[in-house]
């Protein structure tokens, strides 16, 4: 799948095509990496990948493990690396105001001092987008360079909805909504309203660890309807997430 390249319309078409023939070849350079990460995925193995970019993802993961206690995949996380690579080579000849690159339910993006994405963009995933636009004025106001992901649960009826994080990279958001995500399982019996709480109460705790271990900036939680938010985010614009109650 080919990826979204954010504000091109700032960037001579040259660069834009220059940027997605990176992360294109990017892609193929990691194919056999991608591969032996789905199938650790699939049976919980561990992986021995061949590049140096995986065998950091590797290791990170297991730092994100050690604060979160669950396993992160890494297929989807490679995916949202080497956004941020093919971003990082990019931002090595000029240094864009507003930029993002965006596959599936991740963006890895830069933001210049004073700039923040237009509401209108064509994003690829849009509760990604909308959570990346739904960060704190010191994101905008200072500049930065990071990821968001969301992970949405294979079978909902099991596990929260959506998780959504944002952090210093989009890999690094990847291993994190994914950690939190498998950390929420829902319990037997009646889903009453303290029942869905305390169910986004793990999760949540889960997200703070890591936060407070310096993976993440922030990140929510949904689940039937209610919704938790942790660190500098504004649940009630997240309005692709279906909550009607945020605490």
């Amino acid at each position: 799948m080919a990826a979204t390249v954010l504000c091109a319309s700032d960037m001579p078409q040259a660069d834009v095509l220059t940027l997605g023939a990176r992360h294109t070849g990017l892609r193929g350079a990691h194919a056999a990496d991608r591969m032996l990460f789905l199938q650790s995925d699939a049976s919980g193995t561990q992986p021995f990948p061949q590049s140096d970019l995986a065998r950091d993802l590797g290791a990170l993961a297991h730092t994100v493990e050690a604060a979160a206690g669950t396993r992160s995949r890494l297929a989807p996380a490679l995916d949202a690396a080497l956004l941020d690579e093919a971003l990082l080579l990019h931002c090595r000849d000029a240094m864009p105001k507003c930029l993002g690159l965006a596959q599936s339910h991740a963006i890895a993006f830069v933001l210049g001092q004073g700039q923040a994405f237009p509401a209108n963009l064509d994003a690829p995933d849009g509760m990604v987008f909308e959570l990346l636009r739904s960060l704190d004025a010191p994101i905008s106001l200072k500049g930065d360079v990071g990821g968001v992901a969301v992970v949405t649960a294979d079978n909902w009826s099991a596990s929260a909805e959506a998780v959504g994080v944002v952090a210093r990279s989009a890999a690094l958001a990847q291993l994190c909504a994914s950690a939190i995500e498998k950390s929420i399982t829902r319990p037997a019996g009646e889903l009453s309203p303290e029942v869905v709480w305390d169910v986004l109460g793990a999760g949540a705790r889960v997200a703070s660890a890591l936060r407070a271990a310096g993976h993440l900036r922030g990140a929510v939680l949904t689940f039937r309807g209610r919704g938790r938010v942790i660190g500098p985010l504004e649940g009630d614009r997240l309005l692709r997430f279906g909550v009607s109650n945020w605490r």
